[in-house]
């Protein structure tokens, strides 16, 4: 009887560094000395969001010259690691499989990611393109392809991200074939509820095969709009055996544990079907499995019991889940840039506060992972990493003014608060003296309103550039939808961290915080009074009690129409007769309904070049509008007929 110990690595990489890729791989690799097999993510030694650049050689080449300076960290072990590997005249996602100081073989990924966010088919040929050999660098023959490795005590085959995913997995024929591991190298991002997809497909697949999935994932905002999460999984007959950390700040994490492969055979002898499929269609099974010679140190099996579940509801966990992802995504941000602090224009309402505060969780989780003096480490000052402010017109309320105060004395950021009246005053002379036009709300609404919004972005910019900040811009993703947002004014910024989020969905989650059911931000009294309040943007005259719902519509409402409209793709009819029938629209005055369709999709037809033009964001939803990853729709378009 023998065990096998197994290490899967939750990695944090940076894009184009290849050193300090190296440097985290090598960590790694001397800190665990006692396992037998150790996973790595896809594509960690180059990183994954390389995008364009996976077209120059020189990052093939660079890739491959890291991969030689990990050989000899892989005496008397397994290490797997990921790298782009062009074979002429193909360029392949790899993992490269190295034992005893030489690549014992290469597998190309099958599938390539090309739904939501990924576009891998641009840079990337699939697994089946492959050629039966690469001939590496210095000459030598390395075999390619779908392969299977064998070890005296259990034999193994690989399956990239997307491969673990789809419905004609390369596991299936592994699994006909007798392997006993099947290596599921990750870069798969943060989505809410996304973990939990996750641990259902491993969980389903090793059930299935009567076998072990070995899962590794990057974790980080790597190149600035995906943030991964890590969350790396080991699976025995359906079963969590152990799962690492997600949306950690460190360099890495492990998850790790032995395992005894005689107890996926005795449940494969009993419970495995096979699929009709057998793996030798293009070469015998023999042509195919490659032997790697390690010599196990003399474990004793014991039974792994399962893992139990976390008693936390999908709702709760996304809000928890928003916190830490997003807290991620702005330190990894902060960290590459070289930056020192974010600066916020700090209105008192439940976008900019929700920044304010995120940027706050981001503080208090990295000095709790990374040590108090982190930020002095990095010459950034912990006492200005946030600097807000409140830039008051006669149409801002006395209230908001006072709980910005009130937030930035809770979050312990630098406040400033002026006055713009001079400013928005003096510029409106100036256009009214050239057109001729004496600007009033009655004719001039939306002018007069935009030119406030304008007027703050310079100021806000200058201020961000004087404390060599970040600028973070505080739109959601109704708003960019609908298209209720000021370009060159709110929209202004550095990064948008709440533009993958429903405003429906920031409400409720400062509700959260205000109940003190955020393990991370306290349920500050600043917070409590702010979600009393109805959103507005405080643009008109105070007698018109302005209120964003009055404007465009109910957020609850707003987010049922986008959702069918994105993610479904429906149009006015069909959203009409979908939603005619939820009790919440049921009490809404008669033709609210239609009016409010018609209204979001004449909207988000018209606004979609605003959508081009704001900062980048975090993926963070099932679906996002990001035009350069999630939502591609053309700038110029009308949508007639369909009763709209």
């Amino acid at each position: 009887m023998q065990s096998v110990r197994l290490t899967s690595v939750s990695l944090k990489t940076r894009v184009f560094d290849f050193e300090g890729n190296f440097a985290k791989i090598k960590k790694v690799l001397e800190l665990e000395t006692n396992s037998d097999l150790i996973l790595f993510p896809e594509l960690c030694i180059s990183g994954y969001g390389c995008e364009d650049s996976f077209f120059f050689p020189r990052i093939w080449k660079e890739s491959w010259n890291t991969l030689t300076r990990i050989l000899p960290l892989t005496e008397n072990k397994i290490v797997v690691v990921g790298l782009p590997v062009f074979q002429n005249p193909y360029l392949f996602n790899c993992a490269a499989v190295l034992c005893n100081g030489a690549v014992a073989g290469i597998v190309p990924k099958s599938n390539l990611a090309t739904t939501g966010v990924h576009y891998e088919n641009r840079w990337f040929a699939r697994g089946e393109e492959a050629q039966e050999n690469f001939v590496a660098p210095d000459g030598s023959a390395v075999p390619f392809g779908s392969l299977v490795f064998e070890t005296d005590h259990f034999s193994f085959g690989v399956e990239i991200c997307e491969d673990s995913w789809v419905l004609q997995k390369p596991s299936i024929p592994l699994a006909e074939a007798g392997t006993d591991l099947i290596l599921s190298p990750g870069a798969s991002h943060f989505a809410f509820g996304k973990q939990r997809t996750r641990r259902q497909i491993f969980r389903e697949s090793s059930r299935r095969e009567s076998n072990v999935y070995l899962f590794s994932n990057l974790c980080g905002n790597e190149s600035g709009r995906l943030i991964f999460e890590g969350g790396s999984m080991i699976v025995q007959n359906g079963k969590s055996i152990a799962e690492s950390e997600r949306l950690f700040f460190g360099d890495f994490n492990l998850c790790s544990s032995e395992i005894d492969f005689d107890a996926s055979r005795a449940d494969r002898a009993k419970n495995f079907r096979p699929s009709g499929n057998r793996f030798g269609q293009k070469k015998s099974n023999e042509e195919n499995k490659i032997y790697l010679g390690i010599e196990f140190p003399k474990r004793i099996p014991k039974v792994n019991q399962p893992i139990p579940e976390l008693p936390i509801t999908k709702e709760e966990e996304s809000y928890r889940d928003f916190t830490r992802a997003v807290a991620l995504g702005l330190f990894d941000y902060l960290i590459q840039s070289k930056t020192k602090g974010y600066t916020l224009s700090l209105s008192g309402g439940a976008d900019s506060s929700t920044c304010a505060l995120l940027v706050t969780a981001m503080k208090k989780i990295a000095k709790q992972e990374l040590g108090e003096d982190f930020f002095s480490s990095k010459g950034i000052s912990e006492e200005s990493l946030l600097y807000t402010l409140y830039q008051a017109t006669e149409n801002n309320s006395d209230r908001t003014r006072s709980l910005a105060q009130a937030l930035a004395n809770d979050v312990g950021s630098i406040h400033g608060d002026l006055t713009i009246d001079s400013e928005v005053k003096t510029i409106s002379e100036k256009i009214s003296k050239i057109t001729g036009v004496s600007l009033n709300w009655d004719q001039h609404n939306l002018v007069l309103q935009n030119i406030q919004a304008r007027v703050r972005s310079p100021i806000i910019w200058m201020l961000a550039n004087l404390n060599g900040h970040l600028l973070l811009s505080t739109g959601n993703r109704s708003e960019a939808g609908a298209g209720y947002t000021t370009m060159d004014g709110d929209s202004s910024g550095s990064v948008a961290p709440l533009t993958g989020v429903s405003k429906e969905f920031i409400l409720r989650w400062m509700r959260f915080i205000a109940e003190g059911r955020d393990p991370i931000l306290p349920a500050y009294e600043s917070v409590k009074e702010i979600v009393l309040s109805p959103p507005s943007a405080e643009l008109k005259p105070l007698e018109d009690k302005q209120e964003d719902e009055k404007d465009l519509m109910p957020y609850p409402l707003l987010q049922k129409i986008e959702e069918l409209f994105v993610v479904r793709g429906a149009g006015y009819s069909e959203i009409v007769q979908l939603l005619s029938g939820d009790p919440e629209v049921q009490k809404l005055a008669p033709g609210f309904l239609e009016d409010a369709v018609r209204k979001y999709i004449g909207l988000f037809h018209r606004n979609q070049w605003k959508r081009e033009r704001l900062p980048p964001s975090f993926h963070l939803d099932e679906y996002g509008l990001d035009p350069r990853s999630s939502f591609r729709f053309p700038i110029l378009s009308e949508e007639k007929g369909s009763g709209i």
